[in-house]
């Protein structure tokens, strides 16, 4: 949050009550670190503006006319997910989401909904990346039954979605789906297409701006952290030489090969963390909030220094197939005046642990998000309707500036300092990691079924673990 407040009561530039996209780029990169003009939604509401949450949603349609169903990740393939199939449930979870989203609308009024990726199970759109927006687009057949026909009815219909990719909308264990077309999507001029997608670059930011406060969100690809040497963990690796093909890439915009592909993710994650700290530094919101895909137990050493620094209020997420509310200064929440949500469970693949019938339990489900000046609510829906937790995020302010003694203290003994006008700023430390030979060490973060890794990035690179105050 910032710590002198500037209310935008007041907007002289144009504003529109729509996400408007620039003109379609050539490349699913071309747009990267983009701006989009500020949305103005100035009707009053004392009881706050409402946004939807959701990540983890898109399953699968197996046959031509079907309705889709979770991908099943509780196969003997995956061993360490094993467990009881809930019928009614886990062959409809998308369905049960969608219909209590739909079921809520009308009442919260959403304005737009977030969307923290892995948009297509099991590995994206099905169709390869490299292709020209808008003049090599492939209709695969999944938008329609997938998204357009079941987020729908009064309420949700026109409202548009902004996101992110996870993953499995690169591949899952490859790098060569169609993400560059789910990012093409935002474009999409066909007779199915509601022009409610809103993904123009892998990382972007927006700015919503309320009758007496706004709201800056930056919009991350954090898939580097799924992105290992190409004989590491095969089995859950974007540049994974086992099920990528031999001569698999996206050039001109992508990875060239599997070779250069762990390069590449590191790159991108490298220059958006630097475009991240510039937007936040000049960011005059009243609220600032990041959407990615990974929880921010991937990359801590990262998020940690960030969220003081410059007092980022909320972070949302998705990944873990459940539901998590993480509250500012709760215990185990290691971002500590920043709370973090996750919303991994929105259907598109079974959930971590064994649903009950009913809905009470946080394994499926979506975010209903109130925001105010004062206050953003953060209420988890589960798939039966029943709210399953509520917390109340207030304005985070960025750390003061450390003393100067307390600097050369940290210094000395290895741990973080996070303090303007420091010679490295907190991308720049994070670019020196994944450059350095010792990246390979990223493998041994790998999540084992989506499970938070054990130690902390920064802490498995040094061989030890990072102390941040």
């Amino acid at each position: 949050a910032l710590a002198a407040s500037i209310s935008p009561v007041c907007h002289s530039a144009p504003c529109s009550q729509r996400f408007l996209p620039p003109s379609p780029p050539l490349h699913g990169t071309d747009l990267n670190g983009m701006v989009l003009p500020d949305v103005c939604l100035n009707e009053s509401s004392a009881a706050g503006f409402h946004v939807f949450v959701i990540g983890d949603w898109g399953g699968l349609v197996l046959e031509r006319g079907t309705q889709p169903r979770p991908a099943d990740h509780r196969s003997k393939l995956f061993p360490k997910e094993g467990r009881p199939f809930v019928d009614g449930v886990d062959d409809s979870a998308q369905l049960r989401v969608a219909a209590q989203m739909r079921k809520r609308a009308p009442a919260s009024r959403p304005d737009y909904v977030l969307n923290v990726g892995d948009n297509f199970y099991w590995g994206g759109l099905q169709t390869t990346c490299g292709a020209r927006l808008g003049v090599e687009i492939t209709d695969t057949g999944q938008w329609g039954p997938i998204f357009e026909d079941v987020y729908r009815g009064r309420g949700l219909d026109y409202v548009q979605w902004l996101g992110v990719l996870g993953n499995h909308d690169y591949g899952g264990f490859m790098f060569t789906a169609g993400w560059d077309q789910a990012i093409g999507y935002t474009w999409a001029d066909t007779p199915t297409a509601s022009g409610r997608w809103m993904t123009p670059a892998q990382y972007w930011r927006s700015k919503v701006v309320y009758p007496d406060f706004a709201v800056d969100y930056f919009f991350l690809d954090t898939n580097v952290f799924d992105a290992f040497e190409p004989g590491d963990f095969v089995g859950h690796n974007l540049c994974s030489m086992t099920h990528n093909p031999t001569n698999a890439t996206c050039a001109p915009q992508g990875p060239g090969s599997i070779w250069n592909c762990p390069k590449w993710f590191s790159d991108l994650w490298a220059a958006q963390t630097a475009w991240l700290e510039k937007g936040l530094g000049s960011s005059v919101a009243e609220w600032q909030v990041i959407v990615t895909h990974f929880p921010p137990e991937w990359g801590k050493e990262f998020w940690i220094p960030l969220t003081r620094r410059y007092g980022v209020d909320l972070l949302f997420a998705g990944h873990r197939h459940r539901q998590e509310t993480h509250a500012q200064g709760e215990d185990g929440n290691f971002l500590g005046d920043t709370a973090y949500i996750v919303s991994g469970g929105g259907g598109g693949i079974t959930s971590q642990e064994t649903p009950d019938s009913d809905g009470e339990d946080d394994q499926y489900g979506f975010m209903d998000v109130t925001l105010t000046r004062d206050a953003i609510e953060v209420e988890s829906v589960s798939h039966g309707g029943s709210t399953r937790s509520r917390i109340s995020v207030k304005p985070r302010y960025p750390d003061p500036p450390l003393p100067v003694n307390e600097v050369q203290a940290r210094r000395r003994r290895g741990g973080a300092v996070v303090q303007d006008g420091d010679d490295a700023s907190v991308a720049d430390r994070l670019l020196q990691r994944v450059a350095s030979p010792a990246a390979a060490a990223r493998g041994s973060l790998h999540h084992g079924g989506h499970k938070a890794p054990a130690q902390t990035f920064d802490g498995m690179l040094a061989g030890k673990r990072s102390s941040v105050p």
